[in-house]
This record gives C-alpha cells, sequence and structure tokens, in this order.
C-alpha cells in the first residue's frame, strides 16, 4: 500500500539538507511513535525478521515540491524551495505499518524534516498498478545492492554491468517475498532479466551512479552507493510487486529503492 502526505508551511521558503533521507526516516519512526511507541522501537531496533536477517518493509520517496517545481541547490549542502506546498510517498505491504502511521499522524499533524515543520494537510491513499511478469519503472530513489564476504566487512557495492547484481537483487526480493508469504516463491533465475533504459543513460553520458551521505557531519555518518535510472525488470510478477511494495535492493527504510511505473 502506498500513502501521500500533501505538507504546507507558510514561510517565504524552506531549507533542508540535500542529504536528508535520514531525516525523513526519523520523521517516520517520529509520527508512528505518536501511534504506538511499542511498535516504533520494534520496527527500529528488530524490523521483520527471516532466520538471522531484518527487514523494515517500507521505503519512501524524496521529499517533493509541487507543481513540478524543482529544489534550488546550494554549495553548503541544501536546497531550498519557495513552493508552498511538498509531497511525500511511502510504501509498505504491511498493514500496521500504515495504519500507525495514520494514526500517528491524528494524534500529531505537524512533521519536522530538519530545522522546517510542516503541516500534514492531506493523506491521500494510492492505488497500485498492474502488476505482470515484465515492467518498466522509474527509480525515485537510489536502487542499492552490495554484498560482504564476512560481516565485519565493508559493503562492495554492486551496479547492474557487475556479475553479482542481479543474484544479489533477486536474493534480496526472494527474502523479502518468503517473510511477507511464510513460503519460498519457485522459479528459475536464469529468466530474470534487469536492465537498464538505455536512451536514459546515452542522454546523462553514463553518469547513473549515486553517492549518498546518511547522517553526514556525525561521527556515525556512512556513504552509500546506488544506481538512478529508469529500468526493465522481468521475473515473478509475485517478485515486482514486492519490489514496488517494500523497495527493490537494500536499504529501502533509509529511502532508497522506491520507483514508480513508467509508462
Amino acid at each position: 500500500m502506498r500513502i501521500t502526505l500533501e505538507l504546507s508551511h507558510r514561510k517565504p521558503s524552506v531549507t533542508v539538507p540535500i542529504n536528508n533521507s535520514y531525516l525523513i526516516s526519523s520523521l517516520i519512526y517520529n509520527v508512528i511513535d505518536h501511534s504506538s511507541s511499542e511498535y516504533a522501537e520494534r520496527l527500529h531496533e528488530q524490523g521483520y525478521r527471516l532466520e538471522n536477517r531484518a527487514f523494515k518493509l517500507f521505503t519512501f520517496s524524496p521529499l517533493n515540491p509541487g507543481n513540478r517545481r524543482k529544489w534550488v541547490m546550494h554549495e553548503n549542502g541544501t536546497m531550498s524551495t519557495g513552493e508552498r506546498q511538498l509531497y511525500l510517498t511511502l510504501s509498505s505491504p504491511k498493514e500496521e505499518f500504515i495504519e500507525h502511521l495514520v494514526l500517528g499522524l491524528l494524534h500529531e499533524p505537524f512533521v519536522s524534516v530538519g530545522r522546517e515543520r510542516f503541516r500534514v494537510e492531506t493523506v491521500r491513499k494510492l492505488y497500485p498498478p498492474a502488476f505482470s511478469g515484465d515492467m518498466r519503472f522509474v527509480m525515485l530513489s537510489p536502487l542499492v545492492c552490495a554484498t560482504k564476504i564476512t560481516p565485519d566487512q565493508h559493503p562492495q557495492y554492486l551496479f547492474p554491468d557487475d556479475h553479482d547484481f542481479k543474484r544479489v537483487l533477486v536474493t534480496n526480493l526472494c527474502r523479502k517475498y518468503e517473510l511477507l508469504h511464510g513460503k519460498p516463491v519457485s522459479f528459475n533465475e536464469e529468466e530474470v532479466t534487469f536492465e537498464l533504459d538505455q536512451v536514459y543513460v546515452t542522454r546523462v553520458n553514463g553518469k547513473v551512479q549515486k553517492l549518498i551521505t546518511l547522517k553526514e557531519g556525525r561521527s556515525d555518518e556512512s556513504k552509500i552507493k546506488g544506481t538512478l535510472a529508469p529500468f526493465r525488470i522481468a521475473a515473478p510478477r509475485e517478485l515486482i510487486e514486492v519490489g514496488y511494495d517494500c523497495g527493490f535492493g537494500e536499504k529501502n527504510a533509509q529511502g532508497f529503492g522506491m520507483v514508480k511505473v513508467s509508462f
């Protein structure tokens, strides 16, 4: 399920950090905490577990100004807009997540991103697309895939041209599916295809890799590498639906891997 929050402010303009994914993630947990502090803590600390792996099973879009305006970027690492309405879309297959989010907003209809405070004017449910086994998507946020040889090793980020990229991407989708449905999905991995929109790749001169900083300026700051480009995926319909609902790839609850259907 997806919902879009319409946020408003009364200032001439608002300014937020360019790297604001962590701030929006914190906003989400704070809203849920107004509904159930127990659920918010469990989601943050444990998530939903499959064997020794934990998944949060939600993702979110960047904060977008209305009227298709773009942010004005500044050299000090911030961005600003004079648009009075902004939009944030959240996605999760877990009804309890959406319910706690909506209830939290009923308790406290104001949210903050950094130093900026917004009022939540409306919460709108978005209807899902017709899923098939072959679909095209636009990435709203970078898709992250990574692998580690040992648990304490730094992640090795993967990109669509890398040999292990598809395997890691599909394995992640399969684990989410099994966690949601209580059973594995049966398919032939060789039948799965993933390819970037080459027209787009050519238009941006191949610059589809993105570097995002989380918790910028803090001692636990981290840098995440991902891919941002339209893509086509052919796979079991069930796995594509999981990717749409939960986010494709990893670190979805930190604002990565959210997509919309490309028409």
